[in-house]
């Protein structure tokens, strides 16, 4: 089975990039098209408690911005409460976490769904249930191309090349990146300089650059303007070129 044609891998330069904001919005998106798209997160930390019950915040978020309705344990695998690397997260909460269960729990997605986002957790190097494997090693064991999150501003230059140069030193596609959280009122010389200078580093397409949209909020629920800002900014054509354009 090919994958590579059915799905994306959403990976970040850091923790609290955008990651589920950008995965939601596209799978959102491409559901409004006709697509039958999912957005899927393996492993969640951080997860909050409602009513006795243990939620994945960012499989919750996907359900609402993307109109998922699948329930949560399709959506998520792992779901543990501190706020930390997985495989640390799963240690203190007395559990390991399994990798063949979370590549078998993916690709029942991939074989399940027309087309799959797969959100990692942090960036490529943090470990999954170890450093013997990590959401790199998930990423290549599904054989799926990259997508990456950045930050747009100063700093970013040297995050978004040094995980690229990893990835493909693993031997990873990199489809694109999406810039995320742009503030127009202080996009400055740094903001406007670094998707151009990041490109010519890499050779990878900046997919598109999300504004800031302060009517979403994963951790509130909210994820208003965010598929028409997705339509708007990113080059989301590249991403499925054999969706036929809408009349």
């Amino acid at each position: 089975m090919n994958y590579a044609s059915k799905g994306y891998f959403v990976t970040g330069t850091d923790t609290g990039v955008g990651k589920t904001v950008v995965t939601a919005g596209l799978a959102g998106f491409f559901r409004h098209q006709g697509i039958d798209a999912v957005a899927i997160k393996p492993v969640q930390t951080g997860a909050s408690t409602r009513n006795g019950e243990l939620i994945p915040e960012d499989a919750y978020f996907y359900r609402l911005a993307a109109g998922l309705s699948q329930p949560l344990d399709q959506l998520n695998l792992y779901r543990f409460t501190p706020a930390l690397s997985p495989h640390l997260a799963a240690k203190l909460c007395g559990e390991k976490i399994e990798p063949q269960k979370v590549v078998d729990f993916c690709r029942r997605a991939l074989l399940r769904h027309q087309l799959t986002l797969i959100e990692g957790a942090g960036g490529l190097c943090v470990p999954l249930s170890g450093p013997d494997f990590t959401m790199a090693d998930l990423a290549r064991e599904l054989s799926l191309p990259l997508i990456v999150v950045a930050r747009i501003g100063l700093g970013t230059i040297n995050h978004t090349v040094l995980t690229v140069a990893y990835a493909k030193s693993l031997g990873l596609e990199v489809a694109g990146i999406v810039f995320n959280g742009l503030k127009q009122q202080e996009s400055g010389p740094a903001e406007r300089d670094n998707p151009e200078v990041i490109t010519r580093m890499t050779g990878v397409p900046v997919l598109g650059i999300l504004p800031h949209l302060p009517g979403v909020s994963v951790e509130g629920g909210v994820a208003e303007g965010l598929l028409e800002a997705v339509e708007e900014s990113v080059s989301w054509r590249q991403l499925v070129p054999w969706l036929k354009t809408k009349p």
